[in-house]
């Protein structure tokens, strides 16, 4: 009888020993950021430690759902120290979550207690930091949602030096509103309407919480290794890496995680990969994609989602018309027209310009954007040739006659003299299309300058045209950033993914790094969108990113083509808009 008596005890002291070795062992992975691995053994221990350590594993992966089931069960603990670390843990994760109201009312909790140690601190300062963070509107939300009086009377309390004064009141008359007792009111209305205590000045950005964790999706297409497209997203992919983790070497209270999403290349799998970043990662922002038709997409949903989209290669005049959520660092087409025209007219000096391009083109959009800015510096366009070339053959001759360097023909036929002739040749006739143009210029001697497209750096050019001919053209990627740190970051690429950077490399880092250093401005992801069109000229790798208060990158490289322009530009030195020799 006794044999069989202590049968049972003697099962119950090996599973205690085994569950203490396995929760060290889980502990280990934990404390060796393996949480993947710690979870598989947490999941299988029975006890209150386990479950929250559980769901600090789940948080550490931002699986915040999982998380907060965890730490709820951890809430049931005999232990006390147990419990108020699951409460602190579950408030981070409601606070990722945005349940700001929740969040701020678990704080709250371990805030009164009588908890002694520095988790009561801890949770003071995050409970302060929370009310700094949150914006106009979640100030709003959280104060209707929230159901103690004191978190109400904190949070606006709070907005005086986060808010102006009329947004102020606005929320002393909605806290108010929610208090029934008259007496308690009036105390309110004394406490937090007096004229000294109201601010003049409030602050432009919220600071973060530390610990913040921002998502960023990443939605690019995947390729098989054989295809000649698969390094472009692979190495743009490589490069955001080496951005986000310069973010999280230099951030010791805040991180980046990335989160990677095949948008292939149809605008379906496009919108499945945008709503799952929206709803189940809580993503802040989104990079991509590559084509324009998932762009178009992506931009509709970020747009819906109030979800701020970086485009690194996008390009389309179309794109970012009607979304005020998409952000182009690719400058567009009228973009590009219109540096070339300041720069015809800024900094070559000249004042009589004409415009050929092809109907239905893109280049056409560039075309535009150029007549109309060289007009509004006070230019004169003496031609604007928009024709269908392609349903003539491409035959140029009727149409360049007129720059013509012959003044008897001038005066007889009436041409007007003009000084430079912008030629945004797009597509797959651009080749054609500039060497017929510049046959025709050369057979009659003219040497108008000539301002193009970035398809121009291609150009098949005789001898007599590299000699006699001043040639510009607008590239929308080049190099700012100086020599010894474009080394460092080709040396750093080289040994982490054992492959050379190439220019999409270099756009990749780009991008990731000037959406992380706009979030560092913002504190809040709410306000990217301000920072990222407000924030000052930024000089990458291949970029040099100003938005100058738009959702399009303003800047292009103005290259020059030939020994005559790059004359001139040795002449002129570096200008204002770092125009750059080639």
């Amino acid at each position: 009888m006794k044999k069989i008596l202590l049968l049972p005890f003697i099962l119950l002291l090996q599973f205690g020993y085994l569950s203490a070795q396995s929760f060290e062992e889980a502990m280990d992975l934990y404390n060796s950021d393996q949480f993947a691995e710690a979870n598989a053994i947490f999941d299988q221990i029975d006890d209150s430690a386990a479950r929250l350590f559980s769901g600090k594993s789940y948080l550490a992966v931002g699986q915040y759902h999982y998380a907060i089931a965890q730490f709820n069960e951890a809430l049931k603990a005999e232990r006390q120290n147990i419990r108020h670390e699951a409460l602190y843990s579950l408030a981070i994760a409601q606070f990722r979550l945005k349940k700001y109201d929740l969040s701020l009312t678990n704080l709250k909790q371990l805030i009164e207690s009588d908890n002694r140690t520095g988790l009561r601190m801890d949770a003071q300062r995050f409970y302060r930091q929370i009310m700094n963070y949150l914006t106009v509107e979640e100030r709003f939300q959280t104060l209707h949602r929230s159901e103690a009086a004191s978190i109400r009377y904190d949070l606006v309390n709070n907005s005086k030096t986060y808010v102006d004064e009329t947004t102020y009141n606005a929320l002393v008359t909605a806290l108010l509103r929610m208090e029934p007792d008259s007496l308690l009111r009036n105390e309110l209305t004394e406490s937090l309407l007096a004229e000294s205590d109201l601010q003049q000045f409030f602050n432009r950005y919220p600071t973060a919480p530390q610990g913040m964790v921002y998502h960023i999706g990443v939605v690019l297409p995947t390729f098989d290794q054989d295809d000649p497209e698969f390094t472009i997203p692979r190495n743009l992919y490589y490069g955001m890496i080496l951005a986000a983790d310069e973010f999280n070497s230099r951030n010791a209270d805040k991180k980046v995680n990335l989160i990677f999403k095949n948008s292939a290349e149809d605008p379906d799998t496009t919108a499945k990969a945008v709503t799952e970043l929206a709803w189940s990662h809580r993503a802040d922002a989104v990079i991509g994609p590559l084509f324009s038709a998932p762009a178009k997409k992506m931009a509709q949903l970020a747009e819906e989602f109030r979800l701020p989209m970086i485009a690194p290669l996008a390009n389309s005049d179309e794109l970012n018309l009607d979304y005020n959520y998409t952000f182009q660092l690719n400058p567009t087409f009228e973009v590009h027209g219109k540096n070339m025209a300041r720069f015809a007219v800024q900094e070559l000096g000249l004042d009589t310009l004409a415009v050929i391009t092809e109907k239905g083109s893109l280049g056409r959009n560039a075309a535009l954007g150029f007549r109309k800015e060289a007009e509004r510096l006070g230019a004169y366009i003496s031609y604007f040739i928009d024709e269908d070339f392609s349903a003539i053959g491409y035959d140029l001759s009727e149409f360049t006659k007129v720059f013509t360097p012959d003044t008897a023909l001038i005066d007889s036929l009436g041409y007007t003299p003009t000084q430079a002739l912008y030629a945004p040749f797009t597509g797959q006739a651009a080749p054609t299309m500039t060497n017929l143009l510049m046959n025709d210029l050369e057979a009659m001697r003219s040497e108008i300058v000539i301002l193009g497209s970035e398809e121009w750096a291609g150009a098949n050019l005789s001898a007599y045209q590299q000699r006699i001919f001043e040639i510009y053209y607008t590239e929308a990627f080049g190099v700012s950033a100086d020599t010894t740190a474009i080394e460092y970051f080709e040396e750093d690429f080289q040994t982490r993914f054992g492959t050379s950077a190439d220019r999409f490399a270099r756009v990749g880092y780009d991008t990731g790094n000037y959406l992380f250093q706009s979030l560092e401005i913002a504190g809040n992801p709410s306000y990217l969108g301000r920072a990222l069109r407000t924030a000052s000229e930024y000089n990458g790798m291949a970029l040099r990113v100003h938005f100058d208060g738009k959702r399009i990158n303003q800047h292009v490289y103005i290259e020059a083509l030939t020994p005559r322009a790059r004359e001139r530009f040795n002449q002129n030195g570096e200008s204002v808009n770092s125009f750059r020799q080639r």
